[in-house]
């Protein structure tokens, strides 16, 4: 099971970190930008103008480095799973069902779910069925005021919910402004606005009941942020007072359930299948000083082989493949260097495979030109050394055969 997720952990990263720099330092053509289905259009089209797309791109390149270095990682897949799920919906109704769109959308959502589920221990708090506030919300006033906030914000996100779907008591606010006006058309015209509500219908009447209070507050603050960003782009007054109001209680609920967050806001937890944390991902991918057995280095090269693998069959001809690998660079000379420490060897070794790396990704990448022939060379030096320090890793004994990692031993 580990090895799975650490495939996925790689296959994300190297997807994730480059989609998200794209946004912000123009490296290749962004999957999608000139879609030909008018909803993906639209939408697209919406979120550009408002800038609502730096956030789904910042969010993206934050989770990736999340992802990839093991630092805060259920808390940035949290955040995360709302831009996993639109990519989906972007990718797959919005695309008119596209077959190749549909997969590429999917394998970003169920990546983030797998990797959620890795992290299960960490969640586990959020699905109490009747959780308690926080031991820091200690006195009468204070219990009373928390329960007073649950009981405002569950019934006012029913309630909207279910005018959405039943009632009509209350039209959905067209917006007044400009851009305003432009992302509430596309979220209606995607029906993504029919997901919103269904969200405050579902969370609100667990909130108001008091049923896994902290996970249905989780799920519904994505919703509360876009409208609260919907309502500074509409500039009225009513509106962002709403905005505010329903982000402010959101939040208010959050904190008052704080205990139930902890697990989630833990720095570098383990997954599934991880039992020892010597041999969990941040010490085999993360931190080069130190060592790997022979047994751990070749359990731990056949997932970031497979990922390497995965982007580099696509070659030149596809533009991301390049940049996927170059992030998986960063783990595989780590995972090298632990294992050169253990056989004896200094860890500098691998500047040379990693340097031809990334020569090689820079002229897939057509940022790099060396001449004909060289382009043509280098990728493949590349590859025989990174495949002749492979199988060294896997033939030479090592100092830490009886005993997985040591001490840290200086490159």
């Amino acid at each position: 099971m580990k090895y799975v997720i650490w495939f996925v952990r790689f296959w994300y990263a190297g997807w994730m970190i480059p989609a998200g720099i794209e946004h912000f330092y123009h490296i290749y053509s962004q999957p999608g930008a000139n879609s030909s289905h008018p909803l993906a259009a639209q939408m697209l089209s919406a979120l550009l103008h408002t800038h609502l797309f730096d956030l789904v791109k910042a969010v993206e390149l934050i989770t990736g480095l999340a992802v990839l270095f093991g630092y805060f990682t259920p808390l940035a897949l949290l955040v995360c799973m709302p831009v996993a799920f639109c990519v989906f919906w972007w990718d797959a109704p919005l695309s008119e069902w596209s077959t190749r769109s549909v997969i590429a959308g999917a394998r970003v959502l169920a990546s983030n779910v797998l990797l959620s589920v890795a992290y299960i221990a960490s969640f586990r708090l959020m699905f109490v069925v009747r959780a308690s506030v926080a031991n820091t919300v200690q006195t009468p006033a204070a219990k009373q005021l928390a329960v007073a906030a649950r009981v405002l914000f569950g019934a006012w996100m029913l309630l909207n919910g279910a005018n959405h779907f039943f009632f009509s008591a209350w039209a959905t606010p067209a917006g007044q402004g400009l851009l305003s006006t432009e992302l509430m058309s596309a979220l209606v015209d995607s029906q993504l606005l029919d997901v919103c509500m269904l969200i405050e219908f579902i969370a609100g009447a667990l909130i108001l009941l008091g049923y896994f209070v902290p996970a249905a507050l989780c799920v519904v603050m994505a919703v509360s942020t876009c409208a609260l960003y919907w309502a500074l782009l509409d500039h009225q007054p009513l509106s962002l007072a709403l905005g505010i109001v329903a982000f402010a209680l959101n939040g208010f609920l959050m904190l008052a359930y704080l205990d139930a967050y902890k697990g989630a806001l833990q720095r570098a937890p383990l997954t599934l299948g991880e039992s020892d944390r010597r041999t969990s991902w941040n010490p085999v991918f993360v931190n080069p000083n130190g060592r790997c057995s022979r047994g751990h280095f070749m359990g731990a090269l056949v997932p970031l082989s497979l990922a390497v693998l995965w982007y580099a069959l696509k070659g030149p001809a596809v533009d991301y493949a390049s940049w996927g690998v170059l992030v998986l660079l960063y783990p595989a000379v780590v995972l090298h260097v632990r294992r050169l420490h253990d056989m004896g060897r200094s860890g500098w070794l691998m500047l040379v495979p990693g340097v031809l790396t990334a020569v090689a990704m820079g002229i897939w990448a057509q940022r790099l030109h060396l001449g004909a022939a060289l382009d043509s060379a280098v990728p493949l030096a590349a590859l025989a050394a990174f495949i002749g320090f492979a199988l060294w890793g896997c033939i030479a004994s090592g100092q830490a055969e009886t005993n997985a990692f040591g001490p840290p031993i200086a490159a």
